[in-house]
């Protein structure tokens, strides 16, 4: 029940499948240019910290350069993808145009009422069934994990060797006279290990989404799923408690009318 129910919903509710499959294109190029946005800030951030160590300033050029022409390129298909899916939503759904972002409340309702209907249909829309299927769920995400691409120990263990021969020859120089030049080169060396260690930290968290969104799918589609099961157990519980105040309501209004229709028994006086 697990598989299907998954595989209906990557192939019938995933936004890919009602938006962005008729504009592949533009989904693609998107994704290109993010990433190459991504790449440029990369370069841009060695480039500055190389200018600020050896005064060397073709890296940071080529990483502003890059920088620049790869976020109007992001931001073109950004913009092109919100203006195209506006379009599908409208002429494929008949939804009305959003003045800002295209993914409107009309499109997230549009998404769980198809998410209940095949849930009501398969006799799974109860709370208890709903929560079974949530924890199955979160099962499987816990187990199927997908290998990193990028070891980063080994990068690390292989750089350091690298690193400490470069500060070395820096040190070393003929233009490290005083003390200032050495406290200047030890304060950007610190800067750009910091940078360094932030950079990769958002790039093994990158990575793990990028192949997950772009090369596998599943687990990120797997996370949807378990976020609008427990929106459907939630709307499960308020149409419940809607029915039981609706049966409390009506049940009250039998009884009042009973109370004024009931006929008054007069008493004789007994002589």
């Amino acid at each position: 029940m697990l598989d299907s129910l998954f595989d209906f919903y990557r192939k019938n509710i995933t936004t890919y499948r009602l938006v962005f499959q008729f504009m592949r294109t533009w989904h693609i190029l998107m994704q290109v240019f993010f990433l190459s946005f991504l790449i440029s800030v990369y370069v841009l951030i060695f480039g500055l910290c190389v200018l600020l160590l050896v005064q060397e300033s073709m890296a940071l050029k080529i990483g502003l350069f890059g920088f620049i022409g790869s976020i109007l390129f992001f931001a073109f298909s950004t913009w092109r993808l919100n203006e195209k899916a506006k379009w599908i939503l409208e002429h494929e759904y008949g939804m009305r145009r959003n003045a800002g972002v295209w993914r409107t409340p009309e499109f997230e309702t549009l998404q769980a009422d198809l998410l209940k209907d095949y849930l009501q249909e398969h006799h799974l829309y109860t709370d208890e069934k709903l929560k079974l299927l949530i924890e199955g769920y979160e099962n499987e995400t816990r187990k199927n994990k997908y290998p990193t691409l990028i070891n980063w120990g080994i990068v690390i263990s292989l750089s350091l060797p690298l690193w400490i021969q470069y500060v070395t020859f820096i040190f070393k120089s003929e233009s490290m006279k005083t003390l200032e030049d050495a406290t200047w080169v030890l304060m950007v060396g610190v800067l750009f290990v910091v940078v360094i260690i932030a950079m990769i930290g958002f790039t093994k968290w990158f990575f793990g989404e990028f192949q997950d969104a772009f090369l596998f799918g599943e687990k990120t589609h797997r996370k949807t799923l378990i976020e609008r099961l427990q929106d459907a157990r939630l709307r499960y519980r308020k149409e419940i408690d809607k029915k039981d105040e609706n049966t409390v309501a009506v049940g009250t209004r039998i009884i009042r009318n009973d109370r004024s229709v009931r006929p008054r028994v007069r008493r004789r006086n007994s002589r």
